[in-house]
């Protein structure tokens, strides 16, 4: 059971498809500016824009990991799709309006330019980069796997031919290539889920059928209110989870920033989010529907329990024993994988070469003199290196396992946190300035590393019972023969149990028990939290400290009227009876004078708001 001609000439189809819309970018941009290089020339559509917002969100990890959720643990996971589509309307009414007019290449010049500090910059765009090359080897190495025991081919040569096809139309085509080939992968993507889905809607009785085996299985969970913190999901912590996903993914992330601000206007910059909007919501439905499908095929002989496998596994079995029935549709969910790994990694790429050079080549002495033409090749030198890089990181990651692969993913998730807490300062709270923003982010990093980093030692939810009242002698036969053909030992996880076992005392439990969808809510009020206290210790900022347009407009009102502003503003104009100082100062421009008061200020405005008030004093009585 493998790839046979029709599947491989569809694989071959939509990998040479993603070259060649490199090699046309390439061809047609050879004398592009860096700005159009890495931005488009800020002239690009909405539409395709929004694709590649799209696939940069769903990588192979999502169509494979999503599926399983749904098969081993049900739907309650679903009702993250809901806080997604809040967080991206908050992003394109909140966000955009601020980010876009600035004209950023490099998302992280907000941070400098809200809080004249070039070093706190420049510290989130080193984590940035570290989490992007560390994820491009996560998104190579699993996948790869997963198309090893598909395709044939050994996990090492899919990393390196994945690896090098996104690199290559990536370094030459640039962002337009990108996000052109985004598009194109979109639509393999979803053609392949949904082979899934209709293949298995037609044989299991139709997809009202399926759902019923769902229900009556358990794993049809939409409402579960409980306000329990401690439990793996429910209805507020997957929506929880989804808002500060979305936020992390595509509001304070550079490689989704960069494709709204790719497009000409504020206008069209919300377009791009609202259209992704729906595309990531049916995209989503179809992969978890798959799951679905893939429970009701295997409720009465589960492939996966008493083995030790991961759920993510169970759609390398679905595919092999199903799809391969029919030819070419085993060549299609194989290309939406590869598609859903061309897109991810193609993204990181394009985004951290724009990250390397506006923060830090860019500035430097020798780049100075460099004409555009010379600069556009450097940063495409940028992106095939980085290319390289992370085809060697994904071979690396493959020598060290799986619990590695959990430990970085759970790293990756403890620093999304901060990051969203640093911007939500930034936006939202302007009486912070840089002092108090930087160690608010330093503690909530060390904060949510430590609670990652806990959430390690406690046990992993149970699996929703299985069933093998159906594995016949035959079938038991097939599935044992499948799973050694298979090796998926690669697959194999500590996680869930079948039954859940005894609770021992774990020290700690009270805080690392906690859901892991609380994660990046941690991250985000510490920032906060931490950075108002020391502001209150260090200084405030006022208002003419920041910049208003760095601050969303609502909360620049209620800033300008501060508790501050107002006492003293009320001291100067009630209690002294003169002018505020900003009064006197504008008043001073306009004619000309010189605003600087004398090192004896205080002296002399004191001696003369006295005799102010003594003459007042007179001429009342």
């Amino acid at each position: 059971m493998g790839l046979g001609i029709v599947d491989i000439v569809l694989l071959v189809l939509s990998l040479i498809a993603s070259a060649a819309v490199g090699v046309f970018y390439s061809i047609t941009g050879r004398k592009s500016t860096p700005l159009e290089y890495l931005l488009g020339g800020r002239n690009m559509q909405p539409l395709p824009l929004a694709l590649s917002l799209m696939v940069g969100t769903v990588s192979a990890i999502t169509i494979m990991g999503n599926a399983g959720e749904m098969y081993a643990y049900g739907t309650q996971m679903w009702l993250m799709d809901l806080g997604i589509l809040m967080a991206l309307i908050i992003i394109a009414k909140l966000f955009i309006p601020i980010m876009y007019p600035l004209q950023l290449v490099s998302l992280y010049q907000y941070v400098e330019l809200r809080f004249k500090s070039r070093w706190l910059r420049q510290a989130t765009v080193v984590l940035q980069l570290a989490g992007s090359y560390i994820f491009i080897g996560f998104l190579l190495y699993p996948p790869s796997i997963a198309l090893d025991r598909m395709t044939g081919f050994p996990f090492f040569a899919n990393i390196i031919i994945i690896g090098a096809s996104c690199t290559l139309y990536s370094t030459f085509g640039g962002v337009k290539a990108v996000v052109y080939a985004d598009s194109l992968q979109s639509v393999v993507m979803v053609v392949g889920v949904l082979a899934i889905v209709i293949q298995g809607a037609v044989n299991l009785g139709g997809l009202g059928h399926i759902f019923d085996i769902a229900y009556h299985g358990g794993r049809i969970e939409f409402f579960n209110m409980s306000l329990d913190p401690y439990q793996r999901h429910s209805f507020w912590l997957c929506i929880i989870l989804g808002f500060f996903f979305t936020l992390s993914n595509n509001g304070v992330n550079q490689s989704q920033a960069q494709r709204y601000f790719s497009t000409g206007s504020v206008k069209n910059a919300q377009r791009v989010l609202y259209y992704s909007a729906v595309a990531l919501v049916i995209l989503r439905f179809l992969i978890n529907l798959s799951g679905l499908v893939m429970y009701a095929k295997y409720k009465d002989c589960d492939p996966i329990g008493g083995k030790g496998l991961d759920p993510s596994a169970v759609p390398v079995f679905y595919v092999l024993q199903e799809l391969t029935k029919i030819p070419g549709l085993t060549g299609l969910f194989v290309a939406a994988v590869y598609a859903a790994v061309l897109s991810s990694v193609s993204t990181q790429l394009n985004s951290m070469t724009a990250l390397l050079w506006e923060d830090f080549l860019k500035v430097m002495p020798v780049f100075k003199n460099w004409g555009d033409i010379k600069v556009a090749y450097l940063q495409k030198a940028i992106v095939f290196f980085s290319g390289v890089l992370g085809i060697v990181l994904g071979l690396a990651v493959s020598q060290v396992g799986r619990s590695f692969l959990r430990t970085v993913l759970a790293i990756n998730g403890a620093l999304s946190g901060p990051l969203i807490g640093l911007f939500f300062v930034a936006l939202f709270v302007p009486w912070v300035p840089a002092k108090g923003a930087t160690i608010g982010f330093v503690v909530s990093i060390a904060f949510n590393v430590m609670v990652a980093a806990g959430q390690t030692t406690i046990p992993k939810a149970p699996y929703l019972p299985m069933s093998y009242d159906g594995c016949s002698a035959t079938n038991t036969t097939t599935t044992n023969t499948t799973a050694s053909t298979l090796d998926l030992g690669n697959f194999t996880t500590t996680t869930a149990p079948l039954t859940p076992t005894p609770p021992e005392h774990i020290p700690g439990e009270w805080l690392f028990g906690l859901s892991y969808c609380l994660n990046p809510l941690w991250g985000t009020l510490v920032c906060l939290l931490i950075s108002v206290l020391v502001s209150g210790v260090t200084g405030y900022n006022t208002p003419e400290d920041v910049d208003e347009k760095l601050i969303d407009p609502t909360i620049w009102k209620l800033f300008k009227k501060s508790l501050t502003v107002q006492m003293k503003e009320f001291y100067y104009e009630t209690i002294l009876r003169r002018q505020s100082t900003r009064e006197r100062n504008d008043k001073a421009k306009d004619e000309g004078q010189d605003t600087r008061e004398p090192l004896n200020s205080f002296v002399n405005t004191k001696d003369k708001d006295t005799k102010e008030l003594e003459n007042d004093t007179i001429g009342v009585v």
